[in-house]
């Protein structure tokens, strides 16, 4: 029997989304919409089907889908695909969707349900671009966030977060930035992250003070003036106040 799954037109402007290579998309929404997907979003598909019904050679899908199982947006596992967070945007106060999502989850295999419990802890994603949902697409990732290039890591990824926290919150947009992915990792190799927190949490102040003539709201403006920035506070701190 066919089913009819709605996409939110947001799903082309999503910040996560709008990184992909066209063929990372195809494959994204793919899953979203062929004709194994259900309410639950786990479900079971063969990767020859995944290949067979996009055109895309399996180890292009492999690839692919290796890339959205490091960014916790899609695992797949022993045949089976499981969409990060797909149940949350769902109408759970529906009774029938509710149901129909514990019916679904109950087919899933024991071992299976247990690899995406070992793999979900902790994790939340930066977008979602599903179906039956008018929630913002643009949620902060409190995991490891889309690498276009390189490798964005998990500490790097704090120093982002710190900075959309305490400096200024449009940074949650750049998850997905080279420059300011590099940036961050680039301040954790070379100073180390407790150093790199404590000067991102010290900025508003520095900021405020007119301490040094640029405002620094970006992990790239800091990774830039960092020596400018210590400097600074050099000749306006008293004697024996730990600089960064």
């Amino acid at each position: 029997m066919s089913k009819q799954r709605m996409v939110n037109t947001k799903f082309w402007t999503d910040n996560y989304i709008s990184y992909l290579d066209p063929i990372e998309k195809l494959l994204f929404l793919y899953f979203l919409t062929n004709p194994a997907t259900n309410i639950s979003g786990t479900y079971e598909l063969p990767l020859k089907n995944i290949a067979l019904d996009t055109g895309l050679d399996k180890e292009m899908v492999e690839k692919i889908l290796n890339r959205f199982s490091k960014e916790h947006k899609i695992f797949y596992y022993q045949g089976w695909v499981h969409i990060v967070n797909f149940v949350k945007h769902q109408n759970q106060g529906s009774p029938k969707v509710k149901k129909g999502i514990e019916v679904e989850q109950m087919a899933i295999p024991q071992h299976i349900k247990d690899y995406i419990d070992t793999l979900s802890k902790g994790t939340d994603t930066l977008s979602h671009p599903n179906t039956n949902s008018n929630t913002n697409l643009t949620k902060l990732n409190t995991g490891a966030p889309r690498t276009k290039k390189g490798v964005f890591t998990p500490l790097g990824a704090e120093v982002l977060r710190e900075f959309a926290d305490s400096v200024d919150p449009k940074n949650k947009t750049y998850y997905a930035n080279t420059t300011q992915r590099g940036a961050c990792d680039f301040l954790v190799a070379e100073y180390g992250l407790d150093k790199v927190l404590a000067a991102v949490k010290m900025l508003p102040a520095i900021n405020q003070q007119k301490l040094y003539l640029r405002q620094i709201t970006t992990p790239y403006e800091l990774k830039e003036n960092w020596m400018k920035i210590k400097n600074a506070l050099i000749q306006n701190q008293p004697k024996k106040v730990k600089i960064i």
